[in-house]
């Protein structure tokens, strides 16, 4: 009989259950650029319409205003390209099970089965709002919080994929 200890987490892999995980994981991959793109961006804005108002509408002015504008909606950007990347992915729609073990873990879905031991995986990261299980530097799998049955059941996936 096996006496390993499970945890298991479901959820239907779609824009609901992802909401907010990219938005986490830029923060984690990229945060010093995020906020120096940001700080700059709403300074050529501001440097636009501030030329704009003393000297009138010039193709510079209107160019830092575009610019500007760009750069600060560019997240939104991503956030909808990254839905549109998402719906086209073969496991898109179906409910997914992780089992996880203090070895790793297990996915199970309609179209796929895998496993996958913790030192396989290149980095895990716990936030509030779920797990993101990092399988390359820019490549992830997100595992909401509401997957679980408690919080507490996702901290102690957590301290088995932290590395001793």
């Amino acid at each position: 009989m096996d006496t390993t200890p499970t945890i298991k987490a479901k959820l239907i892999f779609d824009d609901q259950s992802h909401l907010g995980a990219f938005r986490l994981h830029m923060w984690h991959r990229y945060r010093t650029w995020l906020m120096i793109r940001t700080i700059l961006s709403a300074a050529v804005l501001l440097a636009g319409a501030i030329l704009m108002i003393s000297e009138g509408i010039t193709p510079f002015s209107v160019l830092m205003i575009m610019v500007g504008t760009f750069a600060l909606l560019r997240p939104l950007i991503w956030k909808v390209m990254h839905s549109r990347n998402l719906r086209k992915l073969p496991g898109y729609g179906q409910t997914v099970l992780y089992s996880f073990t203090p070895e790793g873990v297990s996915i199970h879905g309609d179209d796929l089965n895998g496993q996958v031991k913790w030192s396989g995986l290149f980095e895990v990261v716990a936030t509030k709002q779920g797990l993101l299980l990092y399988h390359a530097k820019k490549s992830y799998s997100w595992i909401p919080v509401e997957a679980f049955d408690s919080s507490s059941e996702m901290e102690q996936v957590a301290d088995w994929a932290s590395p001793n």
